[in-house]
């Protein structure tokens, strides 16, 4: 039994370690997100609840940032991420995440609040 335990927690690991990895390199192809208008700001859905769904939105910027890369990289990381999910039978709060948008603040891109209007 502690066999199996162990062969299960060597996976789990190994598998999250994966994502980290994947989640490192999409926030390095991010970069600091810079901006000069809100035009230039925009958003990628990551990783993944237990129900469907993204977990959250990252800001980047097309002035910095590799659409198709970036694009790529959060697949990737979405879809190790179910397998993380499916392997340890993660639970989440199973609530609708909606893409808040992204906007220029302080030459740089930020996820975009309730509040503000463009």
């Amino acid at each position: 039994m502690i066999a199996k335990w162990s062969a299960l927690l060597l996976c789990l690991s190994v598998s999250s370690s994966f994502a980290d990895e994947t989640l490192h390199s999409l926030r390095a192809e991010i970069g600091s997100a810079r901006c000069v208008q809100d035009s230039q700001c925009r958003t990628v859905a990551i990783g993944a609840q237990s129900c469907g769904g993204p977990e959250r939105y990252l800001p980047w910027s097309v002035a910095e940032g590799q659409g198709e890369k970036i694009a790529l990289l959060a697949r990737k990381y979405s879809q190790q991420r179910v397998l993380d999910i499916k392997k340890s039978g993660e639970l989440s709060a199973c609530q609708f995440v909606a893409d808040p948008g992204a906007v220029c603040r302080q030459k740089q891109c930020v996820l975009q609040s309730a509040g503000v209007m463009n």
